[in-house]
């Protein structure tokens, strides 16, 4: 995973699968990420220097391309140019994303912009405005410098992607540069601050917003904010301008923006490669260094799953167990028991169920809860399959409910057990006089019938080794005054004792709670289900697959689910 929450992966997993489909890298250059975004998974390559991207073949791209910052001196270099076609993101200055970019299959240089150097507050000697960075027919333009202090005028500061802020006077203040116009990269730069011995210079512009105007014998304008892009897979602001100098030490513009000197304090640098602007000095004295401009960066991306891809996975996804009936009650039903593992069973005998191809997006995992006494269980559900929730005993006298596996009827009601669900699982017992009521049922087995002495057992569940080792669950509750609950985590029914309760079914196998005693004996509560899916391990190594408590076994990838979560394929 990336820094919030963004998947990634490496490229030891980039390879080409049967048909062209999968994971495929389709170009080299720069810094390799991958993120899922916009539906897809995609290929994100990063270039912090200049290099080469080369595309294996024509494509469409998503770019980022951020020049470096201008210099400051004592007006605060403006940012690099901000140029993004990243849909629902916005370009410098203010624009809407540009259209995305077409490539064939040739080598193009990826220039990265270098930073500009600062001057001082009163002088340009060595000052420069941010250099363009190139990526194929896009060009960001350079941020511009700051504009210097002047006695009786000072210095405008200089045009560029964004513009230097303008430098202060004791006379007449410069005003701030103005932005590359077409196409629109960036902000304006901010106005300095004409007052004798308090001046101050301007921000400079950001991508986000332009430069703040100096406040005489306080701080310096302002850098302008930058502008947010998740092309990488997380939020990062980029292309601040820096701050200008003055009395009181002025924060950057968010985005790598350079700090703007106070009194006799140095202007600080635009941070790398966000295309920051480099702070202006201050204004007590003169030759205070200004901040250099941080150099740009540009990213491009592209999507790496361009068809509908899935992954061919097995289930077994198991509702929640019913409650015992309580007062005279029957077991519970165990949950609904649906598996699609080659060689076993599904419940009530059924053969296992074809597997699913899931498709890449996110697919909710719902968990049924167990039920409490006297009452059903929930459904477990998971791309299409539902399992229903067992059915709870009868009461004294009084027919069970149906459901994956059907509840014991209550002691006395000697017709049958409450219905099972043809796939998932059986039917509950019969109760028996004076006061026995039925085993639930189980997904491997029936509950059995109660005696005169003796409450049903529980009926068994179904063994999987899905996860690697062989576990059974779904096993029916036990019905009141001695019956057992069934393998798989089925719930004792109660002791041969008036106003005994029954236990609760284990959780995490969708097993039925075992019936309450005469005299307002409690069920026992049913046991959550749960779902687990596996796939072969090189199958998966196609897509990023999250979600669940990932385990492996010989040659598969195993997701458990004990809680309602989501399997995210990518």
């Amino acid at each position: 995973m990336s820094r919030s929450g963004a998947r990634t992966r490496s490229a030891q997993y980039v390879s080409k699968w049967g048909g062209g489909k999968g994971v495929v890298q389709k170009a080299s250059g720069g810094d390799i990420t991958y993120v899922y975004a916009q539906g897809k998974l995609q290929v994100v390559h990063t270039f912090n220097d200049t290099g080469t991207f080369t595309p294996l073949e024509a494509m469409e791209v998503e770019y980022l391309v951020i020049a470096g910052g201008g210099g400051g001196c004592q007006g605060g270099g403006g940012s690099g140019g901000y140029r993004s076609s990243v849909v629902s993101e916005n370009t410098g200055g203010g624009g809407s994303a540009e259209s995305k970019l077409g490539l064939t299959a040739q080598t193009y240089t990826v220039t990265v912009g270098g930073g500009g150097t600062g001057g001082t507050n009163t002088s340009s000697s060595g000052a420069t405005n941010g250099s363009n960075s190139v990526f194929s027919t896009i060009t960001s333009t350079g941020g511009g410098r700051g504009g210097i202090f002047g006695a009786s005028t000072g210095q405008t500061g200089v045009t560029g992607g964004s513009a230097g802020g303008g430098g202060g006077s004791d006379v007449t203040a410069g005003t701030g540069g103005s932005r590359t116009s077409s196409p629109v990269q960036g902000y304006n730069g901010g106005n300095g601050v004409a007052a004798e011995g308090v001046n101050g210079g301007g921000g400079g512009g950001g991508a986000g917003a332009a430069g703040g105007n100096a406040t005489a014998g306080a701080n310096g304008g302002a850098g302008g904010t930058g502008v947010s892009s998740s092309i990488t897979g997380s939020s990062v602001t980029r292309g601040g301008g820096g701050s200008g100098g003055c009395s009181i030490t002025t924060t950057g513009g968010s985005g790598g923006g350079g700090t703007g000197g106070a009194a006799n304090g140095a202007g600080g640098s635009g941070t790398a490669n966000t295309g920051g602007g480099g702070g202006g000095g201050g204004n007590t004295s003169g030759g205070l260094s200004a901040g250099n401009g941080g150099k740009g960066v540009v990213i491009v991306r592209y999507p790496v799953l361009t068809e509908l891809e899935s992954l061919e996975i097995e289930y077994l996804v198991i509702a929640g167990g019913a409650g015992g009936r309580s007062n005279d009650g029957g077991g519970g039903g165990a949950g609904g028991y649906r598996s699609s593992v080659s060689g076993e069973n599904s419940g009530r005998g059924a053969s296992a169920e074809s597997t699913l191809a899931v498709t890449t997006g996110t697919h909710t995992v719902t968990i049924g809860g167990g039920g409490g006494a006297s009452s059903n269980g929930s459904d477990s559900t998971f791309f299409g399959i539902t399992s229903t929730g067992g059915g709870t005993g009868g009461v004294d006298g009084g027919a069970a409910n149906s459901g994956g596996s059907g509840g014991g009827a209550g002691a006395k009601y000697t017709t049958a057990g409450g219905a099972g669900t043809t796939g998932q699982g059986y039917d509950g017992g019969k109760g028996a006089s004076p006061d026995q009521g039925g085993g639930g049922g189980g997904a491997g087995s029936q509950g059995a019938d109660a005696s005169g002495s003796t409450g049903g057992n529980g009926g068994n569940g179904v063994s999987s080794s899905i996860t690697g080792s062989a576990v059974t669950r779904a096993g029916g509750g036990g019905g009141c005054w001695g019956g057992t609950g069934g393998s798989g985590g089925g719930g004792n029914g109660s002791p041969k004792t008036n106003g005994s309760s029954g236990s609760a079914g284990t959780a995490n196998l969708g097993a039925g709670g075992g019936g309450g005693a005469p005299y307002s004996g409690a069920g026992g509560a049913g046991g959550k289900g749960v779902v687990i899916i596996r796939y072969r391990t090189d199958q998966g190594a196609r897509f990023i697959v999250t979600g669940g408590t990932i385990t492996t076994s010989g040659s598969y990838t195993i997701h458990t689910f004990n809680d309602t979560g989501s399997l995210v394929v990518a």
